[in-house]
Parts: structure tokens; C-alpha cells; sequence
């Protein structure tokens, strides 16, 4: 059985890419699975990667757990 996040051809869906890296993002909803399971709900995510993932044209897609990582400010 092929999971909600795989086309048939085995790439994943563009919902299930990382906007940033275009690395696969784990996002449970992309999955088909509720939302409240998905990493990033119980997740700190860098403001700026959140703004700028929504800055960008195209369907909105989630951003993966390394881009969203809280970046260290010097």
C-alpha cells in the first residue's frame, strides 16, 4: 500500500516537500494523518523560516524539521 505522501512513480507529493529544501517535511496532514501528530506541533520553528516559507508563491507546503530548527542568535 503506497502512503498518501508517495505517488505511484515513488516520489513524494509536492505537499510532502519542504518549500525550503525540497527535502521531505514529515508533515503528518500531508500523510493524511490529523494534524495534531504531525513533529511540528509539538515543535519550536524559527521565525524566519515560517515567514519566509510563507513569502513564497505556490501551494503552501510545511517546512522539514532542519529548516524550521530555531536558529542561534549571536
Amino acid at each position: 500500500m503506497l502512503s498518501s505522501q508517495t505517488s505511484r512513480n515513488g516520489p513524494p507529493k509536492a505537499a510532502a516537500l519542504c518549500p525550503l529544501c525540497g527535502q521531505n517535511n514529515q508533515c503528518a496532514a500531508a500523510a493524511g494523518s490529523e494534524l495534531s501528530n504531525c513533529w511540528c506541533m509539538a515543535a519550536t520553528l524559527d521565525t524566519a523560516a515560517k515567514q519566509h516559507a510563507a513569502s513564497l508563491t505556490g501551494p503552501q507546503r510545511c517546512i522539514c524539521a532542519a529548516c524550521g530548527r530555531p536558529r542561534n542568535s549571536k
